[in-house]
């Protein structure tokens, strides 16, 4: 299986969280702006799902250390962490509407991040679909007691649950980021229907914690035009990921662990979750994660860190090369127990 219609919708491999099984990883950015109509996927699981009348390109991330200890490069040092949130970006105008200049557009302004600066020995964790009365309150406790700065994408509606949850996570100095109201494939809905799924979310984030987020990742990793429309619109700057442990299987705490640092590479940004299901191997296996990290000579830094030390770069005026364009596999449904793992190959 592999991709239709380029410029309409990108799958980023995404967790089953609350509701699926998820996918993978996510590709580079190369990938998809230089070689994203060569791309070829294959599924391990049909899915039955709804289907959008754009097109899904599921992708894989590929490109960072794959030793289970790896040594950072330490060639830059990193910024001063900054004291106050960032402001809320003004939307890039005029906006393209072809989706690879989109994300070259926003990769401009540094708005569009699977990785951080690759030249530099930080990574960030990231924890999806809380907040957890459970789980979330034992992350926090770890990343206290590790000193660990971490960034937490909310549901909305779990934030309305639990307010306390996300004013603490923002006070012992995490960031909090959107994930939207109720965790939709974005990709499925209207434009209006996403900028209510994203500007909920971020209405109940500030009324938690008195500010109001800039940071947004899409369910699933799916994006596609409407989704980087609404989230230029809105001045956030969307995340993706490029490792991930796929805690949301239970594979087990050491599983967890070496997958973690199997992909572990300097900008690296790690997926994890403390909402949306049994998380106590991510529990059991933080602290590992913590110490393994920081004995390979990480530095371990939330997404606005991240962020101020990423270099800005031009928007491409190029278009990605041209080919074939086979069949592209199923976008999932927010209810379905299954989930993609692509294989993602490159073709000349």
């Amino acid at each position: 299986m592999g991709m239709q219609d380029i410029d309409s919708q990108v799958f980023f491999p995404r967790r089953p969280g609350a509701r699926m099984n998820r996918t993978s990883l996510v590709v580079t950015l190369c990938a998809i702006l230089g070689l994203l109509g060569s791309l070829t996927l294959s599924t391990m699981k049909p899915l039955t799902v709804p289907q959008s009348n754009e097109s899904t390109i599921p992708v894989e991330a590929t490109g960072l250390a794959t030793s289970p200890f790896v040594t950072p490069t330490n060639r830059l040092t990193p910024a001063t962490p900054e004291s106050s949130p960032n402001n809320m970006q003004s939307p890039i105008q005029p906006f393209p509407t072809l989706m690879w200049q989109q994300i070259a557009a926003l990769q401009s302004q540094n708005r569009f991040l699977y990785t951080g600066n690759r030249y530099l020995p930080e990574v960030a964790l990231t924890f999806d679909d809380g907040p957890n009365p459970y789980y979330t309150p034992q992350i926090l406790a770890i990343l206290q007691h590790y000193r660990v700065k971490a960034t937490f994408f909310c549901i909305g509606q779990q934030v309305a649950r639990y307010p306390n949850l996300v004013r603490q996570e923002y006070s012992d100095g995490n960031l909090v980021g959107n994930h939207s109201w109720s965790h939709p494939n974005l990709a499925l809905l209207s434009d209006n229907d996403i900028e209510t799924q994203i500007n909920l979310t971020s209405n109940a984030i500030q009324q938690a914690t008195g500010v109001r987020p800039t940071f947004f990742r899409p369910p699933y990793g799916v994006v596609n035009t409407k989704v980087l429309a609404q989230a230029n619109l809105l001045g956030l700057t969307t995340i993706i990921w490029s490792d991930e442990a796929r805690d949301w299987a239970t594979p087990g705490t050491s599983v967890i662990v070496s997958r973690i640092l199997r992909l572990a590479g300097d900008g690296a940004i790690i997926l994890m979750h403390d909402g949306g299901g049994d998380r106590s191997q991510t529990v059991a296996a933080l602290p590992s994660i913590i110490t393994s990290l920081r004995a390979s000579g990480f530095q371990l830094v939330t997404l606005r860190q991240m962020l101020n030390d990423v270099p800005e770069r031009p928007a491409s005026t190029q278009a990605p090369i041209s080919a074939s364009t086979p069949t592209p596999p199923p976008v999932p449904s927010p209810d379905s127990g299954s989930g993609l793992s692509p294989v993602v190959s490159s073709t000349p």
